[in-house]
Parts: C-alpha cells; sequence; structure tokens
C-alpha cells in the first residue's frame, strides 16, 4: 500500500442514496445471538460500493409498523419540482406515522453485485437474553421471500455514501466494538489490504459469537466474553491496554494538543457527542481545512453502545492525546433503549 488509504465517505445525503425495494432470499443463523439476512433483486444493480469493497458501509433498513405493510419505494421520492433538495427522509416523514414505519441503521456484511440477481447481507443481532428492539423483533419473524426496503448508496452519485472507515496514511489501525459493531468490523478486516497492521478487539456476551474473520492485513483479533462483567468493561480496559508509548502520550502537553485540535474539553449533556468521525464533520462543514491531513502513523475506529464508545474516544483523544483526526467513533445504540 503506496498511498492512503482512503473511502470517499459523505453520510447519508440527499444526492447519494436512494431506496432499493428488495426481497428477503436467504436466512442463516450464525449462532443464537446473530442472525444473517439476505436481501435481493434488480433495484441493486444501481447500488454503489467502493471499488468492489464495503468496509463499514451503513444502511438504513425500513422496518414495518406492526400489522402494517412496508411501504413503497416511491414514497421516499420527492416530488417537489420547486424544492428538488428535499430528501427521501422528509418524504418518508410525510407519510402517516402508522404507515411509515421505522428507520434503523445497518452495516453490509457482503454484497455480491456482480450476479445476475445481486444480493446484499445484513447481521443482526437478536439479544435473546433481554428486550427486543423493533429491528431485532422483526429479524426473528422475517421469512424468506418477504419484501424488504433498504436505503443506501446509489452508483450513479459517484460516491459512496455511509462509509466512515478512512485512515489516511496510518499504518496502525485500532478496530474496537461490542457485538453491534462485529459487522462492520469483519467487513473492514476484509477490505483492509496487506501491508497494514491492525487490531481488533470485539466484546461479545459469550463464545457462540465468535467466527473466523479473514483478513490480508498483519492482524490480530481478540475476542472478550463478557460473561456477567458490565457491559463495555472488558473492552474499555483492553483498548486502554491496547494504545502503546508514543501513541498515547498522557501528560501536561496534552491539554494544548487539544485545544489546537479544536476538541471541546467540557461536554455537558447537551453536547454529548455519539457519532464523531473526520468524514461526519466534513459533512457538515467542520474541520475541511483538515480534511488531507491523515498522515499520523495511528487510526481508531471505534463503535457500540453510546456511553462505552464516547468513554473510549474520551481517553484517546483528552488523556492520550491522540489527533481527532485520527479518532472515529460511532455510537450504534444506547443502553436501556429500544434502538436495536
Amino acid at each position: 500500500m503506496t498511498g492512503p488509504l482512503r473511502a470517499p465517505a459523505r453520510g447519508l445525503t440527499v444526492q447519494s442514496t436512494k431506496p432499493f425495494p428488495l426481497s428477503v432470499t436467504a436466512i442463516r443463523d450464525l449462532g443464537p445471538r446473530l442472525r444473517r439476512v439476505t436481501f435481493g433483486g434488480t433495484s441493486l444493480l444501481g447500488f454503489g460500493i467502493y471499488n468492489g469493497a464495503t468496509w463499514d458501509l451503513r444502511i438504513k433498513i425500513v422496518i414495518p409498523s406492526p400489522g402494517r405493510s412496508l411501504p413503497r419505494a416511491k414514497a421516499f421520492e420527492c416530488r417537489d419540482a420547486e424544492d428538488p433538495g428535499r430528501s427521501w427522509r422528509q418524504a418518508w416523514l410525510r407519510l402517516p406515522e402508522a404507515e411509515r414505519g421505522e428507520l434503523r441503521s445497518y452495516t453490509v456484511r457482503e454484497a455480491r453485485l456482480d450476479e445476475a440477481y445481486p444480493e446484499i447481507d445484513v447481521d443482526f443481532v437478536l439479544h435473546p437474553d433481554g428486550p427486543q428492539g423493533p429491528a431485532a423483533r422483526w429479524a426473528r419473524g422475517i421469512r424468506i421471500g418477504e419484501p424488504a426496503l433498504v436505503i443506501g448508496p446509489s452508483a450513479s452519485a459517484g460516491q459512496c455514501a455511509g462509509i466512515e472507515f478512512a485512515p489516511g496514511r496510518a499504518r496502525h489501525v485500532l478496530l474496537a466494538g461490542d457485538e453491534t459493531a462485529l459487522p462492520a468490523i469483519a467487513g473492514i478486516l476484509r477490505d483492509l489490504p496487506s501491508g497494514l497492521m491492525a487490531e481488533a478487539i470485539i466484546e461479545i456476551p459469550d463464545a457462540g459469537m465468535i467466527q473466523d474473520l479473514p483478513t490480508q492485513a498483519a492482524a490480530q483479533v481478540t475476542w472478550l466474553e463478557r460473561r456477567g462483567h458490565t457491559h463495555g468493561e472488558l473492552l474499555a480496559d483492553a483498548v486502554r491496554r491496547a494504545v502503546p508509548a508514543p501513541l498515547c502520550a498522557p501528560g501536561p502537553a496534552v491539554v494544548d494538543r487539544v485545544v489546537a485540535a479544536a476538541e471541546p474539553l467540557d461536554v455537558g449533556p447537551e453536547r454529548v457527542l455519539v457519532w464523531d468521525t473526520p468524514q461526519y464533520r466534513r459533512l457538515f462543514g467542520q474541520g475541511a481545512g483538515r480534511a488531507e491531513r491523515g498522515a499520523a502513523p495511528f487510526y481508531a475506529w471505534i463503535a457500540g453502545e453510546s456511553t462505552l464508545v464516547t468513554g473510549l474516544r474520551r481517553y484517546l483523544v483528552r488523556e492520550c492525546g491522540i489527533d481527532r483526526e485520527q479518532v472515529a467513533f460511532m455510537g450504534y445504540w444506547k443502553q436501556g433503549t429500544a434502538q436495536r
């Protein structure tokens, strides 16, 4: 790998995403806690991925309301000629609440778009021992042949939306997350090139979720079985041990580096961050002048429960002094809420 490893992540924007009407073509249980659902359809001929790789590609899945059918894909189209900038989300919100269903974000685990009948795989965490969110309940009851509706990147947009992984020229990559981050970590490892050093740390409820994660990179994968520990406890300890000196350089100079990086030192409840990546900030016009920095040797990608990943980011940026441009973190869900 001679140049920066850069995926053109832009987030889910009006110009880059569209609805894809699909159907369920296969269901495979990877254990009691993980179900792989395959969605297929000719509409995926217009689905956009980055040079054959999906990395941590994020899509939206429409979960139908109980006892209701899915809204039609045409309902997501903007028909307002006077305001063509209106998004599919605004069109969706104009639907009656009982008919629109709910949106949940998931990762494309695999994409087979060159087949005569293209397909994508999505892994759902089922949470058999706890409360079931709308997506988990839907995934448990879904049947082959049922319709599905996915909001994802459009190939015609000339860019791939929903990819947050972009380590630039970093040669040492840390991937950390709980079970909900497993599909994304697996996709990133699969697409990493040789010559890059990666460490993946994944906290899971038990050994039933352990799986082979092939990669061309020089990678070490550590599985942490929770087994009664508090959610995130093992992962937080492992991440602290995984960032050695000189990558982690605590001390008085950390404050100066944090201020120079425009990182807020005091984040109150009204400013708690649950999703912060260099790509996401640039999408909203923040940090544009630092967009091509990407020359640091270390890059961290963290995802999972929002309180957990917020704490890990705080440690890396504020205590270790790692440049915030080299840390991407995503709060996929929040403990105690039915967002999964």
